[in-house]
């Protein structure tokens, strides 16, 4: 295996990637993002990512998978794990990260054609997101809309929180939420509201048909007033206990599941 050595922590990929895992403004300047670990860099290979960089510390362990992962990069750099470890954003590295572009695949909403969809308005928390998609995945969700201004997809926390989940779903980034749900009521998909209070019915007497989406809100003020406005019903989830709440990735399951378990066609 051949692989080019860097051995200062001053030398510009150093600088890049530390960059890279840290700003998400970076992230979409160069439209490039950092996995770390084995899976998540194996993920994005089989699944037509670019790996521009592959990153291995010089105690890495070699796999077959990894063999796989150094086929399909650009570029090949082995550093000391002194070295490595100031990339790294996890406690226990692994020795393996990718530099990886950001796709042409991340779709816009109007190449959206049939299924069932989550959309995402304002949401905050990296971790949530991440769990949505891993949930949405395992549920046969047919993809995740997500808007601009919230939380970033390709940040570190949401792309280990999602554990490839949002590698291999379709994934569509709004710039305008509003706009692509009129657009997707023009395409005949049913629109629901995720509301705590104020709802037009509770989900379990929703038969959700097979073209539909419901649109979540931010974690801490829900979907905004336009979005509920322009939506075609707002649903809830009746609680019987005393939460007030759910927390977004609680909430966002149990809606899928019940979006879902009559069959996704």
């Amino acid at each position: 295996m051949d692989f080019e050595l860097i051995i200062s922590k001053e030398n510009n990929l150093v600088k890049q990637v530390r960059k890279l895992i840290s700003s998400s403004k970076e992230r979409r300047k160069s439209e490039m993002f950092v996995l770390e670990g084995l899976r998540l860099c194996a993920d994005a290979a089989l699944n037509g990512y670019k790996i521009n960089t592959l990153i291995v510390s010089e105690s890495v362990v070699w796999s077959e998978k990894l063999s796989a992962v150094y086929d399909s990069a650009v570029r090949r750099v082995r550093m000391p794990d002194n070295i490595f470890k100031l990339l790294c954003d996890t406690v226990s590295p692994q020795g393996i990260l990718c530099v990886v572009g950001i796709p042409d695949i991340i779709r816009k909403t109007d190449s959206v054609k049939c299924g069932k969809y989550i959309v995402l308005e304002n949401t905050a928390d990296p971790a949530n997101l991440g769990a949505i998609a891993r949930t949405a995945e395992a549920l046969g969700i047919s993809g995740i809309i997500t808007s601009s201004n919230g939380c970033d997809p390709f940040s570190p926390k949401a792309q280990r929180a999602a554990m490839g989940a949002l590698l291999r779903l379709p994934l569509y980034i709004s710039d305008d939420i509003i706009a692509d749900v009129k657009l997707l009521k023009n395409k005949g998909f049913t629109v629901y509201a995720s509301v705590v209070t104020g709802a037009d019915c509770d989900i379990p007497d929703i038969g959700f048909p097979d073209n539909c989406a419901v649109l979540i809100g931010n974690e801490a003020n829900g979907l905004t007033k336009q979005a509920v406005n322009v939506c075609d019903k707002s649903i809830t989830i009746t609680m019987n206990g005393r939460a007030e709440s759910l927390n977004a990735a609680a909430a966002a399951s149990i809606l899928m599941w019940e979006m879902t378990k009559n069959g996704v066609k």
